[in-house]
C-alpha cells in the first residue's frame, strides 16, 4: 500500500492545526518514488488515528472516493470529528500514527464464519424490533485485539449498539437472521499502510 497516502494524512491535519496549506498528494508521491499506479483513483476508504497505540479517530465510507479527496476529507473528519474522542489537538500531533486503508471485494456471505481473521472485514446491518443497526469492523481489527470469530461477530452487535444478546448467543442470533433475510453481513478485504509522526517529521525536514 501506499505510504504517500498516510503523509497526506498527516500533512493535511497538520496544515488545518497550523492554517497552513498542505502539499498535493502528486508532489508527496513524487518525492517519496512511488509510482503513480500504487494506489487506485478511487476507493472506499477510512482514515484511522491512534495515540500511543490506542485508538483516537477512525471514521471512512463504504461509498468509493476519488483518492486525494477522500483521504483529505476523512483524515480531518477522524481527527476532528469522531463522536467518540475530543478533536486532536497540535500538541497531540508526535503521539500519533496513521493508518490509511483501502477497502475492496465486498462479499456478503449467508454463514457468519465465512471468514478470515486477519484477512476479511466485516460490515453487519440489520432491523430489529422496528430498530436499524449497523456496524463495521476494518479487517486489522479482529487480528489486533487477539479476538476469535465469535468475539468479533459479538463485538460488532455492540459496535452496532445492540446489546441484547450474550456471546453464547451470538452465533444463533446470526443464523436466524442471515436465514430470515433481516440481517446482511459482508466481507471485505482492505489494503492498509501504518505510519508515525516520526517518519512525517522526517518526511517534512
Amino acid at each position: 500500500m501506499s505510504k504517500a497516502l498516510c503523509l497526506y494524512a498527516f500533512d493535511t491535519l497538520y496544515s488545518e492545526l497550523k492554517h497552513s496549506k498542505p502539499l498535493a498528494l502528486a508532489s508527496i508521491v513524487s518525492e517519496v518514488h512511488e509510482a503513480p499506479d500504487s494506489f487506485p483513483n478511487k476507493a472506499p476508504l477510512f482514515v484511522t488515528w491512534d495515540k500511543d497505540d490506542n485508538l483516537r479517530g477512525c471514521i471512512g465510507t463504504f461509498a468509493a472516493q476519488p483518492i486525494e479527496r477522500g483521504v483529505k476529507r476523512f483524515a480531518l473528519t477522524a481527527a476532528l470529528e469522531d463522536p467518540r474522542f475530543p478533536s486532536i489537538s497540535l500538541a497531540e500531533l508526535p503521539h500519533l500514527s496513521c493508518d490509511v486503508t483501502l477497502l475492496d471485494n465486498f462479499t456478503p456471505i449467508s454463514d457468519a464464519l465465512s471468514w478470515k481473521v486477519g484477512t476479511h472485514g466485516l460490515k453487519l446491518s440489520f432491523e430489529y424490533d422496528g430498530r436499524y443497526y449497523s456496524g463495521t469492523f476494518l479487517p486489522s481489527v479482529a487480528e489486533e485485539q487477539q479476538w476469535d470469530q465469535l468475539t468479533t461477530l459479538w463485538y460488532l452487535l455492540r459496535k452496532a449498539d445492540y446489546n441484547s444478546v450474550s456471546k453464547s448467543n451470538t452465533l444463533k442470533f446470526y443464523s436466524e437472521g442471515l436465514s430470515q433475510g433481516w440481517m446482511e453481513l459482508e466481507t471485505y478485504e482492505g489494503l492498509k499502510h501504518t505510519l508515525g509522526y516520526d517518519e512525517y517529521k522526517k518526511f517534512k525536514s
